[in-house]
């Protein structure tokens, strides 16, 4: 096993290719040369206006605000 493997935790996200709103999802992401920087993109700008939405138990609940000082910049 390489370091960078050990160092390294991979999320997948599948698309559902049958629902037409997550095929545009596909779409839209596929113009992203780089999607893992592009979604790490998206998760900064959602911690940066202070409030994340999780579900949990068909229960939607609002996450505490996040600290902008405690983020980091994600190059291109």
């Amino acid at each position: 096993m390489l370091m960078n493997e050990i160092n390294r935790k991979v999320k997948s996200v599948p698309f559902n290719l049958d629902d037409p709103y997550e095929r545009e999802l596909l779409e839209h992401c596929n113009q992203f040369i780089q999607f893992a920087t592009y979604i790490k993109r998206l998760i900064q700008r959602d911690m940066e206006q202070g409030v994340g939405v999780i579900r949990k138990e068909n229960e939607m609940k609002q996450e505490k605000k996040i600290d902008p000082s405690k983020l980091k910049s994600f190059g291109l």
